[in-house]
């Protein structure tokens, strides 16, 4: 469990990582009043040694990291296996991160332990674009990623998790100061192998919303919600959402994360840290090969500013509801035609 909350913290910081970069994005999107957007990749370990494989492209590039899964034997003395693609002309990710320790080991500490990971990051910044007439001037924008996936358990107790974030910062620049603000929202699946091999998968969900002047702190955000539609190792299945509002003309950038690993089993029965961090023997994987994707539904008549293949995929409009009196007229026609075919 600890490589769980390792990873949760990992997400935690890249996330912040990520805020910096939004915000001078956004800053820089102000100035061309174009859509931009970009995708990033990265799995560890891609050498026995433990080094990265990172990458990031624009514009509708695809990335796609050790499609063939090729292992990889660490000096760490586990096997590992990691793969990851990023699509961002569709908004999918597809990854995969195996871990297996063939006999118990005692490393210097957590960090040395190792494990496998695979991580995809979306950005995308543009500006909300109302209807020619008519309309309101702020309206509410929902961002989904739906991901599924597995747990795959072969030996012992190996520690796997899940995990999505999605991060979306509006900024107003009508004020000489620019005001904005954040809104988060994280779902995170995490092996309970460890505690109970037959206990289902636990869930660990988040939200906050905060300035982007800083200031006050963050609180949680009721615009966020996860649909754990399954929560066993052989089906993860998940709809993280973040809704939000937004006025026309303000800059919008979003975050989407998405991160997998598969790490050690700690030897709970040791109390003892002071002579090493021992690990049992233990094999496993998480796989969400299937796919994540990233979405954002709008409502009918609006828009988002410049062109982008992202921007082109992953944005659709909300149905227009149908007015109550329409379905009546409606209703009320059907009956008619029944009377007449009746009367025939």
């Amino acid at each position: 469990m600890e490589q769980a909350i390792q990873g949760a913290i990992k997400l935690k910081k890249t996330n912040s990582t990520i805020l910096a970069l939004v915000v001078i994005s956004v800053c820089l999107i102000a100035l061309s009043q174009n859509a931009y957007s970009f995708g990033e990749a990265s799995r560890s370990p891609a050498t026995p040694a433990g080094g990265d494989e990172t990458d990031s492209v624009e514009d509708g590039s695809v990335i796609d990291f050790n499609p063939l899964r090729v292992p990889v034997m660490t000096d760490a003395g586990y096997n590992s296996v990691t793969s990851i693609l990023v699509d961002t002309t569709t908004g999918v990710v597809q990854g995969y991160a195996e871990y297996s320790l063939a006999s118990d080991q005692t490393y210097a500490d957590i960090d040395a332990a190792g494990g496998s990971g695979v991580g995809a990051i979306f950005s995308l910044d543009t500006f909300l674009v109302g209807p020619g007439t008519g309309g309101s001037d702020t309206v509410d924008v929902t961002v989904e990623m739906a991901f599924d996936g597995e747990f795959i358990i072969t030996d012992g107790s190996p520690t796997l998790f899940l995990g999505a974030d999605l991060t979306a910062t509006t900024l107003n620049f009508a004020t000489t100061i620019p005001t904005g603000m954040i809104y988060q929202s994280v779902l995170t699946f995490s092996s309970p192998a460890i505690a109970d091999p037959g206990a289902p998968v636990d869930t660990i969900f988040g939200s906050s919303v905060s300035s982007v002047l800083g200031g006050g702190g963050s609180m949680e955000f009721d615009g966020a919600s996860a649909e754990v539609i399954s929560a066993t190792l052989e089906n993860l299945d998940a709809i993280l959402r973040l809704t939000f509002p937004l006025t026309i003309g303000d800059s919008f950038s979003l975050a989407g994360v998405m991160i997998g690993g598969a790490g050690p089993s700690p030897d709970i029965t040791d109390t003892d840290m002071t002579d090493g961090f021992d690990v049992l023997a233990a094999a496993g994987a998480v796989d969400f090969s299937n796919s994540a994707s990233l979405s954002i539904i709008l409502p009918a008549g609006y828009s988002f500013s410049g062109e982008d293949p992202l921007l082109s995929s992953i944005v659709s409009s909300a149905p227009v509801p149908i007015p109550a009196a329409l379905w009546l007229f409606v209703s009320g026609l059907m009956v008619l035609v029944r009377k007449r075919r009746c009367l025939a």
